[in-house]
């Protein structure tokens, strides 16, 4: 981050794992669960935007359903109970995210209504999994991937606000890599599995 997202974690007690230059969306991710696992010994983990779109209240709800052990990974969903054409989105990002949660639906089979969402809660043996392998953004292709090794998935209802604070990270030039690159990971990763039922 270019803001003062680290001075205002550090100020309130967070311990705050920080990279030499900034690596991306993915491995800001990645570096949270390798310092979980490595150092911390966290049992879950935890992902929620920090642009005040996401609300804490709806944290607590996937943290009560993972401790209830209703799923391996839970993603809040602002679709589950609502539908994505009420929702103020530019017609090429909702397009995108229609399309993402169709495929997620053909491939795995399960009805998950929002594979884009930023706000994710996981078991350690999940966390482990994800370390192991290349992701894009931590969306529709580790939902499939997780699916293929058995893990169970499922949607909690959330309510998204408008951003609050700082710009999407997503540029122009990313709405045009975002779904290739997501489609190029989907495909690599649905091929080793075949590979491995085979071995």
């Amino acid at each position: 981050s270019f803001d003062n997202t680290e001075q205002e974690a550090r100020a309130a007690g967070v311990r705050v794992c920080s990279l030499a230059c900034n690596l991306g969306y993915a491995q800001a991710l990645a570096t949270g669960l390798l310092a979980g696992l490595r150092i911390e010994d966290y049992h879950w983990f935890a992902f929620m935007d920090a642009d005040g779109q996401h609300r804490g209240e709806d944290m607590a709800q996937l943290i009560g359903e993972i401790r209830a052990d209703r799923a391996d990974l839970i993603t809040g969903s602002r679709w589950l109970n609502r539908n994505i054409d009420d929702e103020p989105i530019p017609a090429g990002r909702r397009l995108g995210m229609k399309f993402f949660a169709w495929l997620t639906r053909v491939l795995t089979g399960r009805q998950l209504t929002d594979t884009t969402s930023g706000m994710k809660i996981m078991k350690r043996a999940v966390a482990r999994e994800l370390v192991s392998q290349n992701f894009g953004d931590f969306h529709s292709e580790i939902l499939i991937y997780l699916h293929d090794r058995g893990y169970r998935l499922a949607e909690s209802p959330i309510i998204v606000h408008e951003r609050k604070v700082g710009t999407s990270m997503y540029s122009m030039a990313d709405a045009v890599i975002y779904p290739w690159k997501n489609l190029i990971l989907i495909a690599v990763h649905k091929l080793s599995s075949q590979v491995l039922k085979r071995v």
